[in-house]
């Protein structure tokens, strides 16, 4: 049970990640584009705060999804190991 858990929600936190990172960011109602893709043509100084900001939160939501996976397939194999040493 643990292990879904933690596989699911290591899912959400990278499902969330991605959504950030195509989500175009605004600034005083220009558009600076998104993580992956800015806009060209707007002043880049105005949107590097910005899109370094978003940029950290993709990259903590990823971080922590991919770890949380991880995690989770370690606690399954850890499990399935001790049940077959008690087999």
């Amino acid at each position: 049970m643990l292990s879904k858990v933690l596989g699911a929600v290591g899912l959400l936190l990278l499902v969330v990640g991605a959504v950030f990172a195509v989500r175009p960011v605004h600034i005083g109602g220009d558009g600076c584009g998104s993580v992956f893709q800015p806009d060209k043509g707007i002043t880049p100084m105005q949107c590097d705060a910005r899109l370094s900001s978003r940029g950290n939160l993709v990259t903590g939501f990823g971080a922590g999804g991919a770890a949380l996976i991880v995690t989770a397939v370690a606690v399954a194999a850890i499990r399935d190991r001790r049940t077959v040493a008690r087999s």
